[in-house]
């Protein structure tokens, strides 16, 4: 499985944290990497200060904050292999995998001991098949040999190791089961493990057995773990690290990186915005969560994935007015929905107990639930929420809501109505149940920006019968006098209402007042298609004309064939051998280990001292007796089993390994097993040195690419701009100056810094310009060129109007010299000049040569 782009950021961050933690210890790790600009900027809004566990005072324990829908499972799954090689030094880790719930417990150790499941496929490819799952019920099935070949994973809860349930789960009990994993323990480890009374030796419990093999602790919602009963807990099992995973982290979580939610709308995870409509009474509430529902399902069958949308209810408790009884009658007997389609999950009942809600033959679309969803329950085929709660007050809703996030197939719709959520809740006012729904998704991992700009009025026009009428006409159903209406709404002889330019609030309010009293459902509709008429009027953006904006692509020629000017493509053209690229004679500055007698190893990694403390080979590998017979070979063949590259065929990798080891051991007379107690720190060294090579050999590609390759632009493959292409923005305030040539309008201008807003004006403000763009960073539809190793995302990007595409970099002085800003310079410039004049390319400084932004703009457009 492909991981997504946030996903692999935070396994780097993972890596590199505790790669420092070999260095400088785990806390002042974490303030390293935390301090760094992109990282500090993620967690501006998160308290943080690194909390030390008195109970684990050496153990690095951190956290990863993924919005609900991010995969953080697949996340954790990754990162088992990087924990395991780059602190514990270990090919075969022990983990305890810790879930909230027994339901969860359940089903995580179902889908990871499931050889098709996407988790266990992860594990299976890091590990090469040597993997082992147990459900904390088949402890006693573990033996030796499991632990001493193959990544053991254990799910469990925590409170299964709280003190007070050793009689539910014994993990604390002397169980003769395990005896066979104590016989050979060194008495040495016996530091810290609870003793059988009378005895020296430990008890044969399972919370020795971990503390024994220091595992790795995985902790899923670990907002809910933070209590000192949790420390404790964690402290008795003597965990190697500790990595948790939340949507909500507390403050002494120890929050190392935080993921956006706008990143996971991006790699298409989750459903956004959230269409939200309110209504008074909890009838029309259903009733339109229902049409909904049924218009979604019209749709899919434009989709080539089978989905059939499902209806959340969420109905009030057994003692209030709309309980589960209540909404089950009203659907079958009021809105005529057969019963096979319906199911309840509650405390009570649960009818979706064995049902694969995915499947095609199964005839379910609406659930019925009050709160028991919130655990264990999952299905991107739900699309819309109905709750008849009080969203405000209760705490399901943001569960709920998170259900119908995800996104069937993690893969955008090309339906855009399939790429939303929807929810229908009763209230007065749409402010009070929008603000209610931005503090669910808050609770769900959002920031308070995205939150707020996930949470749309629903346009009830769509769910019409008529909805393909133009913005300004409303069909009635209710007869009414053309005498009785105002000037600026004319009825046509089609019963047709349509409203003029300059209708106001007053006007359609006559009409309004006429029309309850016999349909106060019709009324409600009319009034919400005259808000959305208004809103529309206000602001008609060039997005909304149809007006098309595309910018064209670079592309380059090799061998008579244009390909995209892409930095994985140009670096396919290049034919780069690792041994051409990359050292093969580390030298003692590069690599070196000694031997200390009676304090173990010193690893010496450019220039950095890695301390092995613990004595004895044993202690270090303790299920590697035949160290001493290790044989270059053995060694070789280990190093291509875990580094091996997508790029590089395996017999030019074993060729490069064999020159590397042949320098270590001929000319730098390094021992075999040396070598082999300091392979994970050797690893990283060769894994790096890749790294630089790889980098080497992608910037002589580019050089190719920039000097000899002929470039053009192409029109027809270009980045064609879209309404709705930036669905999830974090909102710019724009202050005193009113946006009025925003492509997408200005309430879709993603945020800006004070001097990058002034320059947003200048094209806003300027004659030649007919619309333009705010270019959002590392998004799937913006508008992009090439670098040797990425893409740039200009900031700006403008239509003249003489038709010439106009792309604006701004950056300010402090970085306007640096390398980078050369480098995007020229790839600039590159474009332009392969435009043929059909493009033009400008970074613009606060100050330049004595010349404003504005002299810069303008003197850019004028250039001919």
């Amino acid at each position: 499985m492909q991981l997504k782009r946030y996903q692999q950021n935070c396994l780097n961050v993972l890596q590199s944290y505790f790669e420092r933690c070999l260095i400088v210890g785990h806390e002042a790790a974490f303030k390293q990497i935390t301090s760094e600009n992109d990282i500090s900027d993620r967690l501006v809004n998160i308290k943080n200060a690194y909390t030390v566990w008195n109970s684990i005072p050496n153990t690095p324990r951190v956290c990863i904050k993924v919005p609900t829908g991010g995969g953080k499972t697949i996340i954790a799954a990754h990162a088992i292999k990087t924990v395991s090689h780059t602190w514990c030094n270990k090919d075969y880790p022990l983990v305890l995998w810790f879930v909230p719930t027994d339901t969860i417990r359940k089903q995580t150790a179902e889908a990871l001991k499931n050889h098709r499941h996407s988790y266990r496929m992860a594990l299976n490819d890091q590990f090469e098949g040597k993997v082992k799952i147990y459900d904390l019920d088949e402890k006693f099935n573990i033996r030796p040999s499991d632990i001493e070949e193959n990544a053991c994973i254990i799910v469990s809860t925590i409170q299964s190791f709280v003190k007070a349930n050793t009689d539910k789960y014994n993990v604390y009990k002397d169980n003769e089961n395990l005896e066979g994993h104590f016989v050979k323990m060194s008495p040495a480890k016996y530091m810290g493990m609870e003793t059988k009374e009378g005895k020296t030796r430990p008890q044969y419990s399972f919370s020795n057995l971990l503390h024994y093999h220091n595992p790795i602790l995985i902790i899923d919602e670990a907002h809910k773990v933070v209590t000192e009963l949790s420390q404790g807990t964690q402290g008795r099992l003597n965990p190697a690290a500790i990595i948790e995973f939340t949507a909500t982290p507390k403050d002494n979580n120890n929050t190392l990186y935080n993921v956006y939610a706008s990143e996971l709308k991006e790699e298409e995870m989750i459903k956004l915005p959230i269409s939200l409509m309110v209504h008074i009474n909890w009838e029309q509430a259903i009733d339109s969560a229902i049409t909904r529902r049924a218009a979604l399902e019209k749709d899919c069958k434009n989709e080539k994935e089978y989905i059939r949308p499902i209806l959340l209810f969420q109905a009030q408790s057994k003692d209030k007015d709309i309980n589960v009884e209540v909404l089950k009658n009203y659907l079958l007997e009021n809105a005529n929905i057969p019963e096979h389609e319906v199911k309840i999950a509650t405390g009570e009942q649960k009818e979706l107990d064995g049902v694969d809600v995915s499947d095609p033959n199964e005839p379910v679309r609406y659930i019925i639930t009050v709160e028991a969803l919130k655990e264990g329950w999952d299905c991107p085929f739900a699309y819309v929420l109905c709750s008849l709660a009080n969203v405000k007050s209760d705490t399901s809703v943001a569960q709920l809501l998170g259900r119908v996030m995800r996104m069937p197939y993690a893969k955008t719709r090309k339906t855009p109505t399939l790429n939303k959520a929807y929810a229908y809740v009763v209230s007065p006012h749409f402010s009070d149940a929008a603000s209610a729904l931005t503090d669910k998704l808050i609770q769900k991992g959002f920031n308070e920006d995205e939150a707020r700009a996930s949470i749309q009025q629903e346009n009830q026009g769509e769910l019409d019968p008529n909805w393909s009428l133009p913005y300004n006409a409303f069909k009635l159903e209710t007869k009414i006098d053309k005498k009785d209406l105002p000037e600026n709404i004319e009825l046509g002889n089609d019963n047709i209402l349509r409203f003029h330019d300059n209708a106001t609030e007053e006007n359609i309010k006559v009409v309004y007042d006429k029309i309850n009293k016999e349909n106060p459902k019709e009324a409600s509709s009319l009034k919400q298609k005259f808000d959305i008429f208004k809103k529309i009027k206000d602001e008609v953006t060039p997005a909304d004309k149809g007006n098309k904006f595309v910018v064209p692509r670079l592309m380059f020629e090799l061998n008579g064939q244009l390909d995209f000017a892409d930095p994985h493509i140009i670096f396919d053209y290049y034919d780069w051998r690792i041994k051409n690229e990359a050292k093969t004679h580390l030298e003692k500055e590069d690599f070196s280990i000694e031997e200390t007698p009676g304090q173990g190893f010193s690893i010496d990694l450019n220039g950095n001292k890695l301390q092995y403390k613990h004595t004895g080979k044993d202690q270090y590998l303790p299920y590697m007796s035949d160290i001493d017979v290790w044989q270059p070979i053995n060694l070789i063949h280990w190093l291509d089993q875990n580094i091996r590259q997508p790029d590089i065929t395996q017999a030019e990798m074993i060729e490069w390994l064999q020159m590397v080891i042949e320098y270590l051991v001929e000319k730098r007379k390094i021992q075999i097993p040396h070598l082999v107690i300091a392979k994970f720190a050797l690893l990283n060294k060769l894994q790096s040195i890749i790294a630089e090579a790889r980098k080497k050999a992608q910037n002589k590609s580019y050089a190719l690419f920039q000097n000899e390759y002929r470039k053009t632009i192409d029109f027809d493959n270009g980045f064609e701009f879209k309404k709705g292409m930036y669905d999830v923005i974090i909102p710019h305030p724009s202050g005193n100056y009113e946006f009025t040539k925003h492509y997408l309008g200005s309430s879709q201008i993603c945020l800006m810094n004070k001097e990058e807003a002034q320059c947003a004006q200048i094209i806003d403000s300027s004659e030649k310009v007919e619309y333009w763009l705010r270019n959002i960073d590392r998004h799937s539809a913006s508008f992009r060129l090439p670098t040797s190793t990425d893409y740039f995302y200009p900031d700006f990007v403008a239509k003249l109007t003489d038709d010439r595409i106009f792309v604006i970099e701004y950056k300010g002085s402090h970085i306007a010299t640096s390398q980078d800003t050369k480098d995007k310079e020229a790839i600039g410039q590159t474009w332009e000049k392969a435009s043929n004049k059909k493009g033009l390319f400008l970074i613009v400084e606060k100050e330049k040569n004595g010349k404003s932004m504005e002299q810069q703009i303008n003197e850019k457009i004028n250039y001919k």
